[in-house]
């Protein structure tokens, strides 16, 4: 296996980074595609018109009854509506911790004027768009992809209905894949890879072994190549970035908001002496989600 080129794992992450602009979802006719979580309410989960407020964990919400019915217009059993206490008319969703991508489906019950829409993090808007809709229209999904937030507010006029709250987690993960299990598991995380921090890991090595690298994937990762009495566990197109090191590796991740979430595939090589020559060994890989 030969990687042609190597890069700063820094300098690598920036250029992946650069494409996570954040992105709204207006008025759209589905929401986000496999998400880590989803909050649907049920179906008579609680009576109808009962008020919710910390019911539908990880979700806090303020300014909602539930209510239950049937299908109409991507709601689905059990869903949020209007408390009718009164102003201020602001629903909010607050999350149990930040979160980068959320869609939903809203219903604006009436058309005198648009809603508005905020994505927050830590009490500060991080973006916010209005729109006009009505409760009749199937393209009645909202929300927003690569935006960290932790609540989201909707300033709704007279009435509203809320269901289908998905939406994906931004904590930092490193999970171990090892194909059909032909390599050596001897390519560990030590620390997460934590946006603005400093991801660390370890290759173990033999007394034969001369050298260790990570190679990182450009192309995502792939389920087993069959190569050098192992397996290649990432893609080769295009042609992924070896970064060397000596068994500990310590790479700094860059504080780029458009790198919360990105989804990194690496895998652990190492050069070892077998008899008069050496040889690739090829080991685990090493799923990263850049997160906080």
């Amino acid at each position: 296996m030969q990687i042609p080129f190597s890069l700063s794992f820094t300098t690598l992450l920036l250029l992946l980074a650069t494409p996570s602009t954040s992105q709204r979802i207006i008025a759209q006719p589905s929401g986000l595609t496999a998400p880590d979580h989803v909050v649907d309410f049920g179906a008579n989960v609680l009576p109808r018109f009962a008020p919710v407020s910390n019911q539908f964990p990880p979700l806090t919400i303020t300014h909602a009854r539930y209510f239950t019915t049937g299908s109409s217009n991507n709601l689905v059993g059990g869903f949020i509506t209007n408390d009718p206490i009164g102003a201020p008319d602001t629903l909010v969703v607050r999350f149990a911790a930040p979160i980068h991508d959320v869609s939903f489906v809203y219903h604006q019950i009436s058309t005198s004027r648009p809603s508005v829409f905020r994505a927050l993090l830590g009490g500060t808007v991080v973006d916010t768009f209005s729109n006009l809709s009505d409760q009749f229209q199937s393209n009645n999904y909202f929300g927003w992809t690569n935006t960290v937030m932790d609540e989201f507010q909707i300033d709704f006029v007279a009435d509203f209905n809320v269901d289908t709250i998905a939406f994906n987690d931004a904590n930092a993960s490193c999970t171990v894949r090892n194909g059909s299990g032909l390599n050596p598991v001897a390519f560990q995380c030590v620390s997460p890879p934590v946006v603005g921090g400093t991801w660390r890991s370890s290759i173990t090595a033999t007394p034969n072994t001369i050298s260790s690298y990570i190679a990182v994937a450009l192309g995502g990762p792939h389920p087993g190549l069959p190569f050098a009495n192992g397996e290649i566990l990432i893609q080769l197109a295009p042609s992924p970035v070896l970064v060397p090191g000596t068994g500990s590796f310590s790479l700094a991740i860059p504080n780029q908001p458009g790198a919360i979430g990105l989804q990194v595939a690496t895998q652990g090589l190492r050069i070892d002496n077998v008899g008069p020559t050496t040889a690739l060994v090829l080991l685990n890989a090493l799923d990263l989600q850049f997160g906080i």
